[in-house]
């Protein structure tokens, strides 16, 4: 063969990848998906719904009417995080996490469709937390519903179900990403040595110390922290992120540019999830991870340092 026919050859070839990787970003699920988008693709064989409530009284709402083909999930005692060695909200263990993720009909070929459950207010950072464990399991396919549950039923012309979808368990298989995932030993690093920014997507009172969740130590921040409460950054329904105005410029108040290495947490990982999906998937901040442990985590041991900015 030729000179010229070999970088020919080469060109062509890296022309085809090229393309492919195009088509393959292309085909991409998107983070946020319309109601007008799930109801053209609510007949798709490969769509799974998971209407995410915040415990299991609401399955009565759930039952009431729901989209067509949803599955009622529980946050709270669903098995979506795990307790750990005392400490709550964790990645539950990965054979834990793919037998539940299989028990709903998912496996690698599935696009799951996480939806903020409830018509009126709904938990935005409940269905974060449940994307954000799909994408950290190695599952790109999954979206969330922009609006949830509440945007569904806004426009009468979209139909409801009563009866929820039982489809057959799959198997599926996790892909751990430590890309997405904040240890114990990362944010340790990262106050000593500032290599990320930690972000406190709890409330100012939480932040400052002057309030505690029950599931915390002691109230106050991991050191060197920021704020970014989750609330300031989804609208007042709790059913989607606010608007890119309002976005960044609470960045902006916090400091927070999209550059350098972020790390996300609050009380149980559940807070941190929302601001986390608010900052990687739509604001484009690239090196962003959420510490599932959170302060639940790091302030379990007292010999991890904590800010307490209230005097208290």
């Amino acid at each position: 063969m030729s000179a010229k026919r070999s970088i020919l050859s080469a060109l062509t070839l890296v022309a085809a990848l090229m393309v492919s990787a195009l088509l393959q970003a292309a085909m991409a699920a998107q983070p946020l998906v319309s109601t007008a988008w799930l109801k053209q693709h609510l007949g798709d064989k490969n769509i799974v719904i998971l209407d995410v409530y915040d415990g299991a009284n609401q399955r009565a709402v759930f039952a009431s009417g729901h989209i067509p083909g949803a599955q009622f999930t529980d946050f709270v005692a669903g098995g979506w995080r795990a307790k750990i060695d005392a400490v709550p909200g964790l990645l539950p263990p990965v054979k834990d996490a793919e037998k539940l993720i299989g028990s709903y009909g998912i496996d690698g070929s599935s696009h799951v469709i996480v939806v903020p459950g409830g018509r009126e207010k709904a938990d935005f950072n409940a269905a974060a937390r449940i994307y954000w464990t799909l994408k950290v399991l190695g599952h790109d396919e999954v979206s969330i519903l922009d609006g949830g549950d509440k945007a569904w039923f806004a426009d009468a012309g979209n139909p409801v179900a009563t009866a929820a979808a039982s489809p057959a368990p799959k198997t599926f298989v996790a892909h751990l990403r430590s890309e997405y995932l904040a240890s114990r030993a990362d944010v340790m690093q990262a106050v000593n040595t500032h290599n990320a920014t930690l972000i406190d997507a709890r409330t100012p009172k939480q932040f400052e110390g002057k309030a505690k969740s029950k599931a915390v130590r002691v109230a106050g921040t991991i050191p060197g922290a920021v704020n970014v409460p989750a609330a300031q950054v989804e609208t007042l329904d709790g059913t989607r992120p606010a608007d890119a105005a309002t976005i960044d410029k609470v960045l902006a108040n916090a400091g927070v540019t999209p550059k350098g290495q972020q790390i996300t947490f609050c009380n149980t990982g559940h807070l941190g999830a929302g601001t986390w999906f608010v900052l990687h998937e739509v604001r484009g901040h690239q090196n962003v991870r959420l510490y599932d442990g959170s302060m639940a985590d790091w302030a379990f041991d007292a010999r991890r340092p904590v800010l307490n900015r209230s005097g208290s």
